[in-house]
C-alpha cells in the first residue's frame, strides 16, 4: 500500500516515526512523511527508502514559523495533505498527535481513505501539566489549552478508525472516552534489538569513563526539565553518600532546566556527585548507560506520565541496568512484574534513597530480569508485528 504519515513537527528526527516507517517500507510499503520545515530543509527529499514532503520555508523565521504551524485548519498543510494524496495514489494515512490530527481525518473523509490515529501520548493530560507547573504565557491561551484540546480530543476519538497507542495505559483513557478495544493497539517505544548486539560503542573512552565506571554509578538520560524529577535525585544525594560514598549521578542530555539543576546541586553542596555530560548522539548514549550500575527514571508521577513509557526504561532494560523508577503507573508496572528494578513513591527523596540502597545491597538479579524481558517482549519486532497487523486490517 501506499501509506501518508503526518508528523507534526521537522522530520528528521523522531525516533518512533523512524521506527513505524521504516518498518513499513520493509514490509514492502510506499511510506511518504509529511512534515514541518523549521529548519529550511528541502521541501522533498528520499531518504533511507522514506518520500518526506516539508512545507514550504520561508527565510523569514517568523513567517515560517506561523505558515507551518501544525494546526488542522491551517491552508498550507491541507494542500500539501490534498497533493501527496493524489499525486502517490494514498492508500491509508497514519497521523501522529493531536493538534494536526482532525487534517488527517478531514483529508480521509475527503477521499474515502481510512485514518489511523498515532497517539504517542496524551495530548490534553501533557498541556494540563504544562498550566499547572510552568510559567503562564499568553500564546498558551489559544495554542496549548487544554479545555480546546480536549473539544478536538473528543471529535478525533469518535472519528478515527484506528489508534495506536504506546502502553497499556494509555489504552485504558482511550477506552475510558468511549472507543472500542478492538479499535486501539499498544506499538510502544521498545528499541530494536540489533542495537544491543555488538552495533554500538561499548564504553565511554575518556577520562569521563573512568570516572562513571569506577563508581557507583546512577544514569538519568534525556531532557533536563523540571516535571522529570531531578530535583528528588538532588534531593536524596546527601542521604545517598552516606550510605554509598562512591555515589555518582550521570546525567546525560540537555534541557530549559540544566542551570535551575546545578544551582540547586550547589546549595546543596553535591556538585561534585553529579556528571553534567550533555547531549549526545543516540548511538553514543548506550555506552554511557553500559558504563553506569542503575539506569534512573525520576518522573513525577502525573496525569501525562502515567499515561506513557519513556523509551529510556526499555534502553536500561537491555543494557542489563537494574532500574530505579518514581511509582508512575507504567513505570511501577512494568518494574514490578519483570523484577528489573524497585519503585519508589514519586517526588519523595527518602523513599528514592531507601530504594536505590536496596538495588545497591540486593542479591537479586534486576538487570539479567530486565534484559530477559527486553529479548521476549519488550522489543521492536514485537511492535512491528502489530504494527503490521493493523495496517493488514485495511
Amino acid at each position: 500500500m501506499n501509506i501518508l504519515y503526518i508528523w507534526d513537527a521537522d522530520y528528521p528526527w523522531d525516533i518512533r516515526v523512524e521506527k513505524i516507517c521504516l518498518s513499513l517500507v520493509a514490509a514492502g510499503h510506499e511510506v511518504h512523511i509529511v512534515s514541518r520545515n523549521l529548519e529550511r530543509n528541502p521541501v522533498y527529499e528520499e531518504d533511507k527508502g522514506l518520500h518526506i514532503h516539508r512545507t514550504k520555508a520561508w527565510n523569514n523565521s517568523r513567517l515560517n514559523n506561523v505558515f507551518s504551524f501544525p494546526a488542522f485548519f491551517n491552508p498550507v498543510w491541507g494542500r500539501l495533505i490534498d497533493s501527496i494524496i493524489s499525486r502517490h495514489s494514498i492508500d491509508i494515512i497514519i497521523v501522529r498527535d493531536l493538534p494536526i490530527a482532525i487534517a488527517g481525518i478531514w483529508a480521509g473523509k475527503r477521499y474515502n481513505l481510512p485514518v489511523i490515529f498515532d497517539m504517542a501520548e496524551d495530548y490534553v493530560a501533557l498541556l494540563r501539566g504544562i498550566w499547572q507547573n510552568a510559567k503562564f504565557k499568553g500564546g498558551n491561551f489559544l495554542l496549548r489549552n487544554p479545555y480546546i484540546a480536549k473539544l478536538v480530543e473528543r471529535y478525533v476519538f469518535r472519528k478515527v478508525d484506528y489508534f495506536l497507542v504506546v502502553v497499556e495505559e494509555a489504552k485504558n483513557v482511550v477506552i475510558a472516552a468511549g472507543v472500542p478495544d478492538k479499535c486501539i493497539s499498544i506499538v510502544s517505544n521498545t528499541p530494536e534489538l540489533a542495537k544491543f548486539e555488538g552495533g554500538y560503542k561499548l564504553h565511554v573512552t575518556s577520562d569521563v569513563g573512568d570516572r562513571i565506571r569506577g563508581s557507583y554509578s546512577a544514569i538519568y538520560t534525556g531532557g533536563v526539565q523540571k516535571g522529570r524529577g531531578i530535583q528528588t535525585v538532588i534531593e536524596a544525594i546527601p542521604l545517598i553518600i552516606k550510605k554509598i560514598p562512591e555515589f555518582l549521578f550521570v546525567i546525560v542530555g540537555d534541557g530549559y532546566a540544566v542551570d535551575y539543576f546545578k544551582k540547586l546541586a550547589k546549595e546543596a553542596g553535591v556538585e561534585e556527585y553529579i556528571l553534567w555530560v550533555g547531549w549526545v548522539d543516540h548511538e553514543e548514549l548506550f555506552a554511557y548507560i553500559n558504563d553506569s550500575k542503575v539506569g534512573l527514571i525520576p518522573h513525577f508521577s502525573s496525569e501525562h506520565v502515567n499515561s506513557t513509557i519513556p523509551n529510556k526504561l526499555f534502553d536500561y532494560m537491555a543494557l542489563a541496568l537494574p532500574v530505579l523508577v518514581s511509582d508512575a503507573l507504567p513505570l511501577d508496572r512494568i518494574v514490578r512484574v519483570e523484577e528489573c528494578g524497585l519503585s519508589y513513591k514519586s517526588g519523595d527523596a527518602d523513599a528514592l534513597q531507601e530504594s536505590l540502597f536496596e538495588i545497591y545491597n540486593s542479591d537479586r538479579d534486576f538487570g539479567a530480569h530486565g534484559k530477559e524481558a527486553v529479548k521476549r517482549k519488550y522489543n521492536w519486532k514485537t511492535d512491528e508485528n502489530e504494527l503490521l497487523r493493523v495496517i493488514h486490517l485495511f
